[in-house]
C-alpha cells in the first residue's frame, strides 16, 4: 500500500509486513490525532488478528504544547495496544525533545504491554521489529 498524505503527516503500512506506520508534519491538533487513530485501527484490521507493529516519525513535528492534543496521542497508545500492537518504534533517536515527549505519552498512557524503543531510523526500526517476529 501506498503511503496516505496529508497536509498534518502520512499513514500506511509498510509492505509485506504488519507493521502501521506514519510521520506528522507541524502543529498537530487533538483531531488530528484521532482521525490518525481511527485510519491506523482501520488499517490494523487488515493484519486479521495477527501481531503487528507500528513505527512513529515525529521528527517533522513541532513540539506538542497542548493538553489535548498530548492527551489525544496517550489515547493512541491504548488504542493501538487494545487492537494488538506488540510494539511500537519511535524514529526519534537524534532529537532528544521528540524522545522526551513521545515516551511521556507511552508512559502516560499506561499501555504496558506494548514494547517501545527509539531508533535513528526505520531500517533499525525494521531489524528490530524482524528479531520480534513482526
Amino acid at each position: 500500500m501506498d503511503l496516505i498524505w496529508a497536509p498534518e503527516g502520512y499513514y500506511g503500512v509498510v509492505p509485506g509486513r504488519n507493521i502501521l506506520k506514519s510521520g506528522g508534519i507541524g502543529d498537530w491538533k487533538p483531531e488530528y490525532v484521532e482521525e490518525l487513530t481511527k485510519n491506523l485501527l482501520k488499517l490494523a484490521e487488515g493484519f486479521a488478528g495477527k501481531d503487528f507493529a507500528y513505527i512513529a516519525d515525529p521528527t517533522k513535528m513541532n513540539p506538542i504544547l497542548s493538553k489535548d492534543t498530548s492527551a489525544a496521542f496517550v489515547d493512541l497508545h491504548v488504542a493501538l495496544e487494545n487492537a494488538g500492537c506488540k510494539a511500537t518504534a519511535f524514529l526519534d533517536g537524534n532529537t532528544a525533545a521528540m524522545k522526551l515527549q513521545s515516551q511521556k505519552h507511552q508512559n502516560l498512557s499506561e499501555a504496558k504491554g506494548m514494547q517501545v524503543l527509539h531508533f535513528k531510523n526505520e531500517e533499525e526500526a525494521l531489524e528490530w521489529l524482524e528479531k520480534m517476529g513482526i
